[in-house]
């Protein structure tokens, strides 16, 4: 028995009597598990760090909400440099956040460093 083409088959019931539509967004589905080192020709910011850490450095998914209490750093935006999540902001498609929690004290000195370097601003603390 052939089983009936999609445009075929009988309409499921339900309140709209319509067929639902699913859009499957490979790239959404890709950007959750995207990494720094996968952004690294995007971002001047990133470009000093050994692709070895950048490897090891997950990007907040797209949709996730930053949490209060957590430390983030937008690579499309390193001016606002370090910022407290306030668990209303989320994460926008194409935005590319990174959580202090998920980088070392050292590598996150240096990636704060970055964006000032990137800035020109001057740096608030020395260097370790």
């Amino acid at each position: 028995m052939d089983m009936p083409r999609y445009d075929q088959m009988k309409v499921p019931s339900g309140p709209t009597r319509k067929w639902e539509i699913v859009m499957d967004d490979a790239r959404e589905r890709e950007a959750a598990t995207l990494t720094a080192a996968d952004v690294k020709n995007e971002h001047r910011v990133l470009r000093d760090i050994a692709e070895d850490e950048l490897r090891e450095l997950p990007l907040v998914p797209v949709g996730a909400f930053l949490e209060r209490g957590e430390w983030y750093l937008d690579l499309h935006n390193p001016a606002r440099g370090e910022f407290p999540g306030n668990s209303r902001e989320h994460v926008r498609p194409g935005q590319r956040v990174i959580a202090r929690s998920s980088a070392s004290r050292d590598l996150w000195r240096r990636l704060v460093d970055a964006c000032d370097d990137v800035l020109g601003r001057r740096r608030s603390s020395p260097a370790a």
